[in-house]
């Protein structure tokens, strides 16, 4: 609660000291995450919100509607939106940036899956690479380490393309991972249903995208994961393939304050 106050606080004074506080709004058909969709498959309103200060520090937020539960957790585990947070550092050249930051995910309403997130983003002539580290999996006890690799390029001006490849790594793989207990009447030996068992997979995901004269962007993106679920049911774990291909269309505007 404390940190969820302080973030809160610091973005509303970020309004006064930055020197650039920029934002996106946006509307996707899916809302993917690293391989794994946020909403069931389902569409997704978005926006964006950030603001750097003159030596490159920044604090931002993201918003979006989100659909996942684990029935394990018990009723408060039903995930219908998502509020990120997020503060760091960028070093920026003509050629390259780097961010340092810690990003923070919550879902109001099912705040077992709040986790932290430790995150370092390297961009160098287009090239990218990302790593990220969460001890503990959106609420599942389960270290989680990831890393992607990418790379941007345009056939035009108004029209350009991204590639990456993500590898997801857990240190607790098999599934039957024990949740937190949500109160004292929680059982420690709950098992998880689905979702969070991953034996680690990669992620592919390419998009292009179309710029057009009023900077709104228009997107078309394919995903693609080896991905399995693992499922605990009568003390029997079973593991499942999850949906390994998702087209997904977008469009985003862009603003600044």
């Amino acid at each position: 609660m404390y940190k969820f106050a302080f973030l809160i606080a610091a973005l509303v004074y970020s309004l006064n000291v930055f020197a650039i506080i920029e934002g996106e709004v946006s509307a996707f058909s899916n809302f993917i995450w690293r391989g794994t969709t946020f909403t069931e498959n389902k569409p997704a309103l978005q926006a964006i919100l950030d603001g750097q200060e003159e030596h490159g520090f920044f604090i931002g937020t993201f918003v979006s509607n989100a659909e996942f539960s684990d029935e394990a957790m018990g009723r408060n585990s039903i995930v219908t939106q998502e509020i990120d947070y997020s503060f760091g550092k960028r070093w920026q050249t003509t050629n390259w940036e780097l961010q340092l930051s810690y990003n923070y995910f919550t879902f109001p309403g099912a705040e077992v899956f709040n986790t932290d997130e430790f995150n370092l983003f390297l961009n160098y002539r287009r090239f990218i690479l990302e790593l990220s580290y969460m001890n503990d999996y959106f609420g599942y006890q389960s270290d989680y380490r990831y890393i992607r690799l990418g790379h941007e390029w345009d056939y035009r001006r108004d029209l350009g393309a991204t590639l990456f490849v993500g590898y997801n790594s857990f240190s607790t793989p098999n599934g039957g991972i024990k949740t937190r207990c949500l109160n004292t009447n929680c059982s420690e030996n709950a098992e998880t249903i689905k979702g969070a068992g991953n034996p680690d997979y990669l992620d592919i995901f390419l998009t292009h995208r179309k710029i057009l004269d009023n900077q709104m962007t228009l997107e078309l993106s394919i995903n693609w994961t080896n991905r399995d679920e693992i499922t605990v049911e009568d003390g029997v774990i079973s593991k499942t393939k999850a949906k390994d291909f998702a087209a997904i269309v977008g469009i985003t505007y862009p603003f600044n304050i």
